[in-house]
């Protein structure tokens, strides 16, 4: 029997002595009396024994001559008889084993695995739209209508599988990334490669098409400089047909840009006095309760720090609690001094430098010059800079040359 088996129905703990307490339990075992943890204590002996047994033993303690005393009862049965009269105890309890029934039947947890170009959060938009959400019966949700509309909206994802684990859905799958790649593939549009600027070409090189211009060339914007058309020529150096393909290749030109900036020597700064008001905010879906005054100053900044509830990875109630607080300032009027206004229109030039360089630009010259007059400091002049230059446009179609009659030649 087990140990469920026994707090079930109700054992008691027993202590007993006398002449022959091992005639006792020799006919305790004889008789098919459960006994279990069985110790020796002061010339006594104390054990475990279920209800039934203990009825049973009256006529074995009257041959043996041993007396019992009950120091403990344990099990099911006492618990409810100690407790029969908190009803608000039973009460709760029941509610609770129902509460939980209840939440089990719903799905609290939605698991996205295996994702990597589609965003977890936006998979859980699309499943919205199918009503799959927190809190959906288990019963409403049909594992595998869920994942062919997957496949069917996201076409990079090759794989789904969805099953129901408890309170969970865990949503399995597999993308192929390469699909995306493949998009431009079987495109047989002929295109030219154009300039964009004006500039002189300073490196070309052509991987396909015909090339109308040559490394050191000038061009001008819109000029055709790749032809996605091919002259096929015969022995005598005369075109006889056209091939079309789209024209590939890498030119870099270089060419000026203007650059022009200017700012006041005089400008307001906030300065901060050092004074602030902060307290706590609560926020449930688009209602504030904010637990602060209102600010004393004129001039304020405002930071404010929310925190959400979660529930589960990707489960969360719209129960945000955080802090909020007010830094007062004054607005003061300050003027740059002559190295502080050309390190200033220096910081703004490099910034414009440091992206173009991010962008691959080349930056060959620089002619910009600082000038301060009266309020007013003047950044003014050009950059020479060398970047990758070319657009795609459509290649003109023409009409195939006629084909010559060789009798006429003879």
């Amino acid at each position: 029997m087990g140990k469920w088996e026994f707090y079930r129905k109700g054992y008691v703990r027993l202590r007993f002595w006398g002449e022959s307490p091992e005639r006792f339990l020799n006919l305790c075992a004889y008789h098919r009396i459960p006994v279990w943890n069985l110790i020796s204590i002061d010339k006594a002996y104390e054990m475990n024994t279920t209800v039934e047994g203990f009825r049973r033993l009256k006529g074995i303690c009257r041959k043996s001559r041993v007396q019992i005393k009950i120091i403990g009862k344990y099990g099911l049965p006492f618990f409810f008889y100690r407790n029969k009269k908190r009803k608000a105890f039973f009460l709760g309890f029941f509610l609770g084993l129902g509460l939980l029934f209840l939440l089990s039947r719903h799905i609290w947890n939605i698991h996205v695995e295996g994702n990597v170009y589609n965003s977890t959060q936006t998979i859980l938009n699309y499943l919205e739209e199918l009503n799959v959400r927190h809190g959906v019966l288990k019963k409403d949700l049909d594992c595998s209508y869920i994942a062919a509309q997957m496949r069917e909206k996201f076409p990079d994802i090759t794989w789904v599988s969805a099953k129901i684990s408890g309170s969970r859905l865990i949503l399995e799958i597999k993308e192929n990334g390469a699909l995306e790649k493949s998009k431009e593939a079987e495109n047989t549009v002929p295109v030219d490669l154009t300039a964009q600027t004006s500039g002189t070409i300073v490196s070309m090189v052509t991987r396909q098409g015909t090339p109308l211009k040559r490394q050191g060339d000038t061009c001008a914007a819109g000029e055709v400089l790749v032809s996605g058309r091919l002259d096929i020529k015969n022995d005598s150096g005369e075109i006889i047909r056209y091939e079309y393909t789209q024209a590939d290749g890498d030119i870099y030109i270089q060419h000026d840009l203007e650059y022009y900036q200017e700012f006041s020597m005089d400008y307001e700064k906030p300065v901060y006095t050092g004074e602030k008001k902060k307290g706590l905010l609560l926020q449930l879906g688009d209602y504030y309760l904010r637990m602060k005054g209102k600010s004393p100053w004129e001039d304020y900044d405002r930071v404010t720090s929310l925190h959400q509830i979660k529930v589960t990875e990707n489960f969360k109630l719209p129960v945000y609690y955080g802090s909020v607080t007010d830094y007062a300032y004054e607005k003061r009027t300050f003027t740059y001094s002559e190295p502080e206004a050309r390190q200033k229109a220096e910081e703004n030039l490099n910034r414009l430098l440091e992206s173009l360089e991010e962008k691959g630009v080349q930056i060959s010259g620089n002619h910009v010059k600082i000038e301060i007059q009266g309020k007013t400091c003047t950044a003014r002049g050009t950059l020479t800079v060398i970047e990758k230059n070319e657009q795609k446009t459509l290649t003109e179609i023409l009409e195939q040359p006629t084909e010559r009659n060789m009798q006429e030649n003879e």
